[in-house]
């Protein structure tokens, strides 16, 4: 499980940037920004998951 996490942690700072990238350096097209968000949705999901399985002690 803590691998997962640590995956899921990477993809929400990776999609972090993308949408740093957007607002301060030069707005992206439409379509990725959409994307980007629908996959910062899946990995803060993940996230929380597996934050909450490792503190419970369920690993």
């Amino acid at each position: 499980m803590r691998k997962a996490q640590i995956i899921s942690l990477a993809v929400l700072i990776i999609t972090l940037l993308i949408m740093g990238i957007n607002i301060f350096v030069s707005p992206l097209s439409d379509w990725i920004v959409r994307i980007d968000g629908i996959i910062m949705l899946f990995a803060l999901a993940a996230v929380s998951y597996c934050t909450v399985k490792i503190s419970r002690g369920n690993e």
